[in-house]
């Protein structure tokens, strides 16, 4: 029986934030699954995460440093950390780890593996990390977001199920609000587009929203608020010379998805997520160097099941992306269909769903 459970949520936002959703749960309907202690791993340079910040459950961190040829010279943090992993854990009792991708996780996984403990796995993107493809024939289930490219749902060897990304209590919609986006969007009335590049910014969607301005109809039919991500701000203040509101990073994206009649973004698991929850039309730039490509087969199958709009580009380019804002100020009625569309992809009871599916009830 699972008494004590190790969070692995390390990295960036996408892997922070459902690590942290599942905490959230866990932590409040833990007596349903008889579970005793909930802990989160993460890494210490996310001291200052604000997710982590306002964890509900305790956290254990640690530095190991990422797995590359330049810090195999750090060999001996790698066994530091492994061995300060193990005692903790021990110590503690744990007994299941739930990963939820990236290389941070690695330690907790390790501890697992070596010493017979449950495993289970979250993937967040169609493309299976490297963490999770290595990992996966040592764990008991996987949770996928999305219909995963390569790995057998059918499998005999590994129980998985897609049940959708785990998302914060704190972003859901009001249940009253919980409608079709842009119903109401009359001829006179500008657009609000919402533009952020995740939770570390991104320089690229910046400079195109940018020079998007210096179109004269752009600014004419639309408002735009942008999360330029805290190291790029300053940058982005200096460079701006039309309106637009400018935030270096927000703890509160419920309301600025309730503001938003659509949102330019990249294609991370966790905002494609949250934009369908909330029933939003999306732009999507993907981020051209992500790892085995992820981010364009997130957009792919986005831009297949729930109407978004995809820029495969890897340059500062807005000639696309003029067109269809455009298009969208021409003729409103696409972006309440487009509403509709993105209204289908969202899976309001995913944190629920995966705990369900890792622990069952009692």
């Amino acid at each position: 029986m699972i008494k004590n459970v190790i969070i692995a949520a390390g990295g960036t936002g996408g892997h922070i934030s459902p690590g942290i959703a599942i905490a959230e749960y866990l932590h409040i309907f833990k007596n349903n699954y008889n579970i005793e202690n909930i802990y989160i791993h993460s890494l210490i340079r996310n001291l200052d995460n604000p997710d982590l910040r306002d964890s509900p459950v305790p956290i254990l961190w640690h530095d190991i440093p990422q797995f590359n040829l330049k810090s195999i010279i750090l060999f001996y943090k790698y066994i530091y950390y492994f061995l300060k992993t193990f005692a903790e854990f021990k110590n503690k009792k744990i007994d299941c780890v739930i990963a939820m991708g990236g290389y941070s996780c690695i330690p907790s996984l390790l501890y697992a593996i070596l010493f017979r403990k449950k495993i289970f796995l979250c993937e967040q993107n169609r493309i299976i990390g490297k963490v999770v493809r290595s990992i996966k024939k040592f764990a008991t289930k996987i949770a996928f977001s999305f219909e995963p490219l390569d790995h057998d749902l059918n499998s005999n060897t590994i129980e998985s199920k897609i049940l959708g990304n785990p998302i914060r209590v704190k972003v859901y919609p009001n249940q009253k609000e919980v409608q079709i986006k842009n119903k109401q969007l009359s001829k006179r009335d500008k657009i609000n587009a919402l533009v952020m590049g995740g939770s570390q910014g991104a320089r690229q969607i910046n400079n195109i929203l940018l020079s998007a301005l210096e179109n004269t109809e752009i600014i004419k039919n639309y408002n735009f608020r942008l999360l330029s991500g805290t190291n790029l701000y300053d940058e982005t203040m200096q460079k701006s010379k039309n309106p637009v509101d400018i935030i270096s990073y927000s703890n509160d994206m419920k309301s600025h998805y309730e503001w938003a009649n659509i949102v330019i973004a990249r294609s991370g698991a966790g905002v494609i997520s949250e934009c369908v929850l909330h029933s939003l039309p999306v732009i999507l730039i993907p981020y051209p160097f992500a790892a085995d490509n992820h981010q364009a087969e997130n957009a792919k199958y986005c831009e297949d099941n729930y109407g978004f709009k995809v820029l495969y580009q890897n340059d500062e380019d807005t000639t696309a992306i003029i067109k269809i804002l455009l298009e969208f100020s021409k003729d409103k009625t696409i972006l309440e269909n487009l509403a509709q569309k993105s209204l289908s992809g969202a899976k309001p009871n995913a944190t629920r769903d995966t705990v369900d599916f890792f622990f069952g009830t009692e």
